[in-house]
């Protein structure tokens, strides 16, 4: 993936006057001043044309008038004249006032050749800016493209410029440290299906070397080393700098959002890291509640995941007590599938009559029957509460919604066996075999044999007690 957070527009120049604010101050000489110290004059011809036709152009903003002008200039001059060198470095400057920022390449790329080819042209400061614009610019125009190869070629270009600048410059700063780690890891990142690692190393290299020359080095360089040890799959690390991160930026909402989501994949270990396994997971439960602290993460969502950590550590009072409050409160959505959870929390701590009456209180905003099923299982694990499971057995197939039919009609059943309501369990074990699982059940049919040998039993102890009655 592409890094843009340190794109041309990051260093975007000002608004520049194509020529210098008045035209009677650009030099207007003969050839013997070539021949003086200093950059050479432009000839006459080009001079008065800039004074008195760029001027007015300029004051107007019109830049195409511009130009034109400087387009029709160009083609009666030598290519290798100090005149085209100056003239080419005002194209480019129109191009970057009109945002063209892929068309200054060409002129500036001439104004360089020929400033390389006489260095009494342009002053080191004149050649180091546009040294550094070419590199913003192709890297730019790298990050603005769609296409691997494209976006390799522009980097690399970039990548060339920055590196003269950085050995040519006086003075090396953070920015463009900075800039050509961006570079470097653009760079690498090109082919997603070839990170080039070696180049991620010299990223960090570049990194390092940027933190330790400010007391207060820019938030760029965390982003880039952290982005550079995702690349290498150090995820201890990337959690090291992630914590400075949101101890820098602790507003920032991404960055939370990355420790927790690092802590939870350290968390997804094999068994035989469980120890660190379950350290991750408590780590990522204080990276939750700090930033809800701070008053982010608190989304119904954000909410529910807390929940979840907290469930997932064992935790499930915790997560307990965390649920019912937010569905009570909205702060997590009042899905029917988050009261069934809390139900199950409750069982898990063994409060069964809290779970049920938990359910019972979804009940009353659900008028499915999966309800009613899951309070039937609850009061069947409980001693001597098989008519109240019975009760919500029926209740349950009577409502329909059910998740699985035939467990419904086949637990109904088996109560009403137990409780001697033959007739009724008969009824409900024929509807659990016309389902097509009820069906392939063994148990089903063997309970169906039991029910009906329990009817003629009944049938037959009614038959004797009848006759003795005749």
């Amino acid at each position: 993936m592409i890094l843009k957070n340190f794109t041309y527009s990051s260093w975007r120049v000002s608004a520049l006057m194509v020529v210098i604010a008045t035209a009677g101050l650009l030099p207007v000489t003969t050839a013997s001043a070539a021949e003086q110290e200093g950059p050479p004059g432009l000839n006459e011809k080009v001079g008065e044309a800039l004074q008195q036709k760029m001027k007015p152009l300029l004051d107007a903003k019109n830049w195409d008038g511009a130009l034109a002008i400087v387009e029709d200039l160009l083609k009666t001059l030598d290519r290798n004249s100090y005149d085209t060198a100056f003239l080419s470095d005002i194209k480019a400057k129109i191009f970057l006032q009109k945002n063209d920022y892929a068309a200054a390449i060409a002129p500036m790329e001439n104004t360089l050749r020929l400033a390389d080819a006489n260095k009494n042209f342009f002053d080191k400061k004149t050649v180091l800016d546009v040294i550094y614009f070419l590199a913003q610019i192709y890297y730019q125009e790298g990050t603005s493209s769609k296409v691997a190869t494209v976006q390799q070629q522009y980097f690399n270009k970039s990548s060339a410029y920055i590196k003269r600048w950085l050995q040519t410059s006086p003075k090396k700063n953070q920015e463009a440290t900075l800039f050509y780690a961006s570079i470097l890891y653009n760079q690498a990142v090109a082919n997603p299906d070839k990170i080039d690692l070696e180049l991620i190393k010299q990223v960090q290299t570049e990194v390092q070397e940027g933190l330790l020359t400010s007391l207060k080095p820019k938030e760029g360089f965390y982003v880039l080393l952290l982005a550079s040890l995702q690349q290498l799959g150090e995820l201890a690390k990337s959690t090291e700098v992630l914590e400075l991160m949101v101890t820098v930026k602790p507003d920032n909402k991404t960055y939370w959002q990355q420790l927790l989501a690092t802590y939870l994949n350290m968390g997804g270990g094999t068994e035989k890291d469980e120890e660190k396994s379950r350290e991750s997971l408590a780590r990522a439960i204080n990276t939750m509640e700090r930033a809800q602290a701070l008053g982010l993460m608190q989304t119904p969502k954000d909410n529910y995941n807390l929940v979840t950590m907290y469930y997932n550590a064992g935790q499930f009072g915790r997560a307990t007590d965390l649920l019912y409050s937010g569905l009570k409160t909205g702060a997590i959505e009042p899905e029917l599938k988050n009261w069934q959870l809390l139900a199950y929390s409750y069982q898990q701590i063994g409060q069964d009559m809290q779970a049920i009456a938990v359910l019972k209180e979804a009940s009353k905003g659900f008028t499915t029957g999966q309800i009613d099923f899951q309070i039937g299982q609850i009061y069947s694990q409980m001693d001597n509460r098989t008519a109240e499971a019975y009760s919500y057995y029926a209740n349950a197939v009577a409502k329909g919604g059910l998740e699985k039919p035939h467990s419904a009609y086949m637990f109904l059943a088996y109560t009403a066996f137990e409780l001697e309501k033959f007739d009724d369990a008969q009824a409900a074990i024929i509807k659990t075999l016309a389902t097509p699982e009820g069906a392939k059940d063994g148990q089903s049919t063997r309970l169906k044999s039991a029910i009906e040998d329990a009817i003629k039993e009944r049938e037959a102890a009614k038959a004797v007690v009848d006759g003795k009655k005749l």
